[in-house]
């Protein structure tokens, strides 16, 4: 039987739908769907977040679960209190999004790791997304199915009540932690843990409410000073770029948008020991941060040609 699932949705019905078909597929046997309300000032809300909770429901044999909010209460806290809603009623599970597509072997993948790290207290997080390339492939047999990380994907991913209880909206511990150097040393290279400290600083610092929830799970995970699982092929695709109402995820040529996804090979390849690829975190990095200043310029310059 599959772990528990929890489909966080909004008002994006055609997503949603498309999402809850791979559940069906997977034949996914207990559900809980979290949905955020309607936002003021945007008149075509309630009814496109009562379409996505209607598009919700299964259509099989499964156990459903709730958390219908009436009010919006925006990405941070909506999201944060599922996964709290979620653990306090599930010891371990999968976390989906409405715009995050999985393919089958994610669920499996998951289930397997679940329960082989489930008592081992480095392993806090099983990311879907593998962003490099060839990771739309078909892995070959023998080849490690899976890499341990100091990077943390969220689009698709699955964790334990135990890693979870680690999680802190508001990083209380961050003063403390970064006076005594215990974050920069759980990063794979010093322009890694800049980049971080900085998003860390300004969330720490910034307005209330916040519009992001997952940079605070990298907060955690960096403070346990814990570990992720990357698999080796992309087994969740983001569906959602260029909507209109996205709050992250507007800008279609993203390189990060709609990424192929491959196969894994079965039965698992397991890595010889739980430490991290630092080499590959560090060349994942690198990308990453290449892939937004390319997309960040692409977007400038179609602004400004566009005022001629």
């Amino acid at each position: 039987m599959l772990p528990p699932v929890l489909l966080v949705i909004f008002n994006r019905p055609d997503a949603t739908r498309e999402v809850l078909a791979t559940l069906r597929a997977a034949g996914v046997g207990r559900l809980y769907v979290a949905a955020d309300g309607p936002r003021p000032g945007h008149p075509s809300d309630a009814q496109r977040c009562a379409e996505a909770r209607e598009a919700a429901r299964p259509d099989w044999p499964c156990e459903v679960h709730t958390l219908l909010r009436d009010s919006n209460l925006g990405c941070s806290t909506a999201v944060s209190g599922a996964l709290d809603w979620f653990f306090a009623h599930e010891p371990e599970g999968i976390v989906v999004e409405d715009d995050c597509r999985p393919t089958a072997d994610f669920f499996s993948f998951c289930a397997a790791l679940l329960a082989r790290y489930r008592h081992h207290p480095q392993v806090l997080h099983i990311g879907g997304n593998n962003f490099g390339a060839g990771a739309g492939a078909t892995l070959a047999a023998g080849a490690p199915s899976y890499r341990f990380s100091q990077q943390v994907h969220s689009w698709g991913w699955a964790t334990w009540r135990r890693a979870w209880r680690l999680y802190d909206l508001n990083l209380n511990d961050l003063p403390e932690l970064a006076g005594q150097g215990k974050l920069t040393r759980n990063f794979s290279s010093r322009l890694e843990a800049t980049y971080f400290m900085r998003k860390f600083w300004e969330l720490y610092r910034g307005p209330r409410p916040f519009t992001t929830w997952d940079y605070q799970w990298h907060f955690a995970r960096a403070a346990a000073g814990g570990l992720s699982i990357v698999p080796s092929v992309n087994l969740v695709t983001n569906i959602g770029f260029g909507h209109i109402d996205a709050t992250h995820t507007r800008d279609a040529h993203d390189p990060h948008a709609a990424r192929p996804t491959g196969r894994l090979h079965w039965p698992l390849c397991h890595p010889t020991a739980v430490q991290p690829d630092r080499r590959h975190d560090r060349r994942e990095f690198r990308s990453f941060l290449a892939g937004r200043f390319r997309a960040k310029l692409r977007g400038w310059k179609t602004q400004v040609l566009g005022q001629f």
